[in-house]
C-alpha cells in the first residue's frame, strides 16, 4: 500500500469528521446565542474546535490548525466567563466556521491547503480577546461577506468593479431552441463586459432547457441598466428583458447564508450508513434470488423434455409466488437503506434564518419539529432550494418589524414553523409564519395589472385561485425590492422543483395572521403503489397516494351544475369529468351539457392539492406497484403527466400528475365559461 493511497484515506475521513463538526458549531452557534448561559453547549462547541484543529495540525493543515486554535481560545474565554456571548461575538465565530469550510472545500478539491486570507479574522478575533470590541457596527467596517478568506477571483470581492443587476430574460412562447437562446444571452452579456455571477436555473439547467419562458442572470457590470437591457434584447426570440439594480452590500449580506446552505446542503451524505443487520438480510435475501434461479432455468431445461405440463405450471407458480415475496422484501430493506431523516436538511436552515433576521432588523424564533421524519435521499437533494426560498420569504416578506407587530398587537418576536410528519404515503413539509399573510387585494391587482386575468374574470376566481397567482414566473406583490425578496423570484421555482419530484404545494393564508406553505411528497421516487385504468387503447397508472375512492356512477344519479356533470359524494358535490377528454384538452368532452353515452361511469374519485373530481374512465385494471421513469429527457415536461412505467407485458403506460390534471381542469372549465358568455354577448 503506498503513501498516496493512504494519504487519500486518511484525506476522505478527515474532510468528513470536518464537515460533521462544522455542522455542529453552525446549530451550537445559533443556540447559543438564544442560550448564552448554557455552558454545556460551550464545551461541546469548544470541543468541535479543538478536534478540528488537532485533526488538522495532524494532516499538516497548518494554517487551519492555527485558525481553529484561535477560536478555540475564544470558547475558552467564553467558558471562563471572561468573555459574555453577544450577536457581535456570534457573526464573528460564524464567520470563522465560513473560512474553516472554504479550506475544507479547497482542500477536498486539491488535497492542498489554500492561500486564503485570515488576517482580517484573527485580527477581529483577537480584538475581541483583548476586549477591544464589543459592537456589530465595528465588525461591519471592513466585513467582507460570509466568507472572510474568499480569493480576489470572487465577484463579492470586485463588487467596487461595477453595480450589481438582475436581469430577468423572458423568451417568445414558441421559442424553439430556449437552450440555444439562454447560451446566446450568456454570450451576448459576456461580450458586453458584464461578469456573470450567477444563474437561476443554472447553466446546466438552462443548457438542457429545464426552464419556463423566462430565465435570471445577476451580473456585475460598470455601465448602465439601459446598455444591458438593449445587448439582450438583440439576441433573437427574446420578447423582454427586465433589469434590477441590487444594492451589492445588502446582497451580501442577506444572500451569503442562503448559499451557505445550498453549499453545504450539497454535502448530503452521498454514502448511507446502514446497519449490519440490514445488510445481512440483503445478503439472505439475495441468496433466496440465487435458488429461485436455479430453479427457474431447470424449469426451461425441462420445457425440452417434460410431458407433464401440470407439475411443471405448478412448479413455476411456486417459484414466481417465492420470487414476488423475496423481491418485495428485497424493494423493502432497499428503501429503507435509502431513508435519512429531514434533519439532514433542516439543521442546516437555523444559521440562515438567524442571519436574514439578523440582516433584516427582524426578531425571530425558528422552530423546527418532526426532523426526525424520514424521506428518500435523493429527495432531500431536491427540497433544499424551495425550502430556502419558502424560509427567506417567510422572514422578508412575511414576518413584520418589531415596530410593526407591536401596532397590530403582536409579539415583539415573529416566528416561523418548519415541520414535518407522514401522512399515509407521503411526506408533508410544513413552512408557517404568523407574519402580515396574503393579501388577496394586492394579488387580484397585480394580477390585473400584468395581464395574467380579465377584470370580469377574477370575480369568478375562487380564493385558492387567487393565492395560486403566487406562483406565477415573475410574480410579485412587494413594494420595494430587498437583497431575500420582491424581485419576483422565487415561488415558481418553488412549485416548479417540487412538481419534479411528484410533489405537490398548496398554500393557506390569514390576513394579518400569517402564511402556510404545505409540500406534500412522495416517499420514494423510485416505486410507488398505483391504481391502473383504461381510456380508449392506453393504460394509465394513478398513483394511489392521489386515490380517495372508485365509484361506479350511475347516470340517473348525476345531475349538472355549472354546465358541468355532477354527483353527491360522501354528501359533497362532486364534478365528473372525462378523463380522456381531460388529456386532449377538448373542451367539450369534459363540459358540454350533451347526451351521455353510457348509463354507467366507472369513476376514480382523487384528490389532490386540496380539490377533489372524480375522473371517468372506461375501464378500471387494478392495483399494482410500478417503477416511475421520468420524461424529463425525452420528451419533456407536459402537463398532467408524471412520468412513464413498464407493465409485465412490456407496453409503456403513462402516469398521471393529478394536481396538474385538476387545475387545468379548472383552467377549462373557466375557458368554457368564457366562451359562452362571449356567444351570448353576440
Amino acid at each position: 500500500m503506498t503513501d498516496s493511497f493512504d494519504m487519500e484515506r486518511y484525506l476522505a475521513v478527515f474532510l468528513e469528521e470536518v464537515e460533521e463538526h462544522l455542522q455542529n458549531l453552525e446549530e451550537g452557534l445559533v443556540s447559543l446565542e438564544r442560550d448564552p448561559q448554557n455552558q454545556e453547549l460551550v464545551q461541546a462547541l469548544f470541543r468541535s474546535f479543538h478536534t478540528i484543529k488537532g485533526s488538522s495540525g495532524s494532516m499538516g493543515f497548518v494554517r487551519l490548525s492555527g485558525l481553529a486554535h484561535t477560536l478555540e481560545n475564544v470558547l475558552d474565554r467564553v467558558r471562563n466567563k471572561e468573555l459574555e456571548v453577544t450577536p457581535s461575538l456570534v457573526d464573528l465565530l460564524l464567520k470563522g466556521v465560513d473560512m474553516i469550510r472554504e479550506f475544507k472545500e479547497s482542500i477536498a478539491q486539491t488535497s492542498q491547503e489554500p492561500e486564503l486570507d485570515i488576517g482580517e479574522l484573527e485580527a477581529h478575533l483577537k480584538q475581541f480577546l483583548a476586549g477591544g470590541v464589543d459592537d456589530q457596527e465595528a465588525l461591519k467596517e471592513e466585513d467582507t461577506g460570509a466568507h472572510p478568506g474568499k480569493v480576489a477571483e470572487s465577484g463579492e470581492n470586485k463588487a467596487s468593479e461595477g453595480k450589481r443587476y438582475q436581469v430577468r430574460v423572458f423568451l417568445h412562447k414558441d421559442c424553439s431552441m430556449k437552450g440555444v437562446r439562454a447560451y446566446l444571452v450568456l454570450n451576448r452579456l459576456q461580450e458586453l463586459g458584464a461578469q456573470i455571477l450567477f444563474s437561476e436555473p443554472t447553466v446546466a439547467e438552462l443548457e438542457k432547457e429545464n426552464f419556463g419562458e423566462s430565465f435570471l442572470v445577476e451580473v456585475l457590470f460598470p455601465g448602465e441598466a439601459e446598455a444591458i437591457r438593449s445587448a439582450v434584447l438583440g439576441v433573437a426570440e427574446v420578447e423582454k428583458v427586465e433589469v434590477q439594480e441590487v444594492e451589492a452590500e445588502k446582497e451580501k449580506e442577506g444572500q451569503a447564508a442562503q448559499r451557505e446552505v445550498a453549499k453545504s446542503v450539497q454535502g448530503i451524505r452521498k454514502t448511507v450508513r446502514v446497519d449490519v443487520e440490514r445488510l445481512d438480510n440483503l445478503m439472505n435475501l439475495v441468496g433466496e434470488l440465487v435458488i429461485d434461479r436455479a430453479r427457474l432455468e431447470n424449469s426451461i431445461q425441462r420445457l425440452d423434455t417434460e410431458t407433464d405440463l401440470k407439475a411443471l405450471r405448478e412448479q413455476l407458480a411456486d417459484t414466481s409466488t417465492h420470487l414476488g415475496r423475496i423481491t418485495n422484501e428485497l424493494q423493502t430493506e432497499i428503501m429503507k437503506a435509502r431513508m435519512l431523516p429531514l434533519a439532514e436538511v433542516f439543521n442546516r436552515f437555523p444559521r440562515m434564518v438567524r442571519d436574514i433576521a439578523r440582516n433584516s432588523g427582524k426578531e425571530v424564533d425558528f422552530v423546527i419539529e418532526g426532523e426526525e421524519t424520514e424521506l428518500d435521499r435523493s429527495l432531500l437533494e431536491e427540497i433544499t432550494d424551495p425550502l430556502i426560498h419558502l424560509l427567506r420569504n417567510a422572514i422578508d416578506h412575511g414576518i413584520e418589524s418589531p415596530e410593526e407587530r407591536a401596532a397590530a398587537g403582536k409579539p415583539a418576536r415573529g416566528r416561523v414553523l418548519l415541520k414535518a410528519y407522514q401522512e399515509e404515503n407521503s411526506v408533508v413539509i410544513m413552512v408557517q409564519d404568523d407574519g402580515r399573510g396574503i393579501s388577496l387585494g394586492k394579488l387580484k391587482q397585480k394580477a390585473l395589472e400584468r395581464g395574467l386575468v380579465k377584470a370580469d374574470e377574477l370575480e369568478k376566481l375562487s380564493e385558492k385561485e387567487i393565492i395560486d397567482f403566487i406562483f406565477h414566473p415573475g410574480f410579485s406583490t412587494a413594494e420595494e425590492v430587498t437583497d431575500v425578496s420582491g424581485r419576483g423570484v422565487g415561488m415558481d421555482v418553488v412549485k416548479r422543483n417540487i412538481e419534479k419530484i411528484n410533489g405537490q404545494v398548496f398554500v393557506e393564508s390569514l390576513e394579518g395572521k400569517g402564511t402556510t406553505f404545505y409540500l406534500r411528497l412522495p416517499l420514494t421516487l423510485a416505486i410507488v403503489r398505483a391504481l391502473l385504468v383504461k381510456v380508449k387503447e392506453a393504460i394509465f397508472a394513478i398513483p394511489l397516494s392521489d386515490v380517495v375512492e372508485i365509484e361506479r356512477v350511475e347516470l340517473k344519479n348525476t345531475y349538472w351544475l355549472n354546465q358541468v356533470l355532477t354527483t353527491l359524494f360522501r354528501g359533497n358535490t362532486l364534478p365528473l369529468v372525462s378523463l380522456a377528454g381531460l388529456l386532449s384538452g377538448e373542451v367539450e368532452a369534459t363540459f358540454s351539457n350533451r347526451e351521455a353515452a353510457s348509463t354507467v361511469f366507472y369513476t376514480v374519485v382523487v384528490n389532490a392539492a386540496r380539490s377533489m373530481a372524480g375522473l371517468v374512465v372506461d375501464e378500471i385494471i387494478g392495483e399494482q406497484e410500478i417503477v416511475i421513469k421520468s420524461l424529463g429527457e425525452y420528451i419533456g415536461d407536459i402537463r398532467g403527466l408524471g412520468g412513464a412505467t413498464i407493465l409485465g407485458d412490456g407496453t409503456v403506460s403513462l402516469i398521471l400528475d393529478v394536481a396538474s390534471l385538476l387545475a387545468k381542469f379548472s383552467q377549462l372549465r373557466r375557458f368554457a365559461e368564457n366562451a359562452r358568455t362571449d356567444f351570448d354577448r353576440r
